[in-house]
């Protein structure tokens, strides 16, 4: 099972642990957008659950267009805005047919 953050036509694979979003060069999802906070948001991993935390961003995360206020668990093809940069979850499976990065 392989979890990705969609963003445009770009795929993120999050790893285990804690995946960060923001502005900043060092965050797992970088998104240069001025919507989005340098210390936007966190997805953690773990036990084949995902879930995303605002990290008090100024413009917020939102999933499925209602703001989360705390540790918010994913579902496969939730809809996550990071300020105004939407994206959407998705878990893959080996059952899966392939995906392209050129969507």
């Amino acid at each position: 099972m392989v979890m990705i953050l969609r963003i445009g036509h770009h795929r993120y694979v999050l790893g285990y642990g804690e995946n960060t979003i923001g502005r900043d060069p060092e965050s797992t999802v970088v998104l240069n957008d001025a919507s989005v906070s340098r210390f936007h948001a966190r997805v953690a991993i773990k036990d084949a659950q995902a879930v995303v935390e605002d990290l008090q961003s100024k413009n917020g995360t939102f999933v499925q267009n209602v703001p989360i206020t705390g540790p918010t668990v994913l579902v496969d093809g939730d809809e996550i805005e990071f300020g105004h940069v939407k994206s959407w979850f998705i878990i893959e499976t080996s059952d899966d047919p392939p995906t392209t990065t050129h969507l």
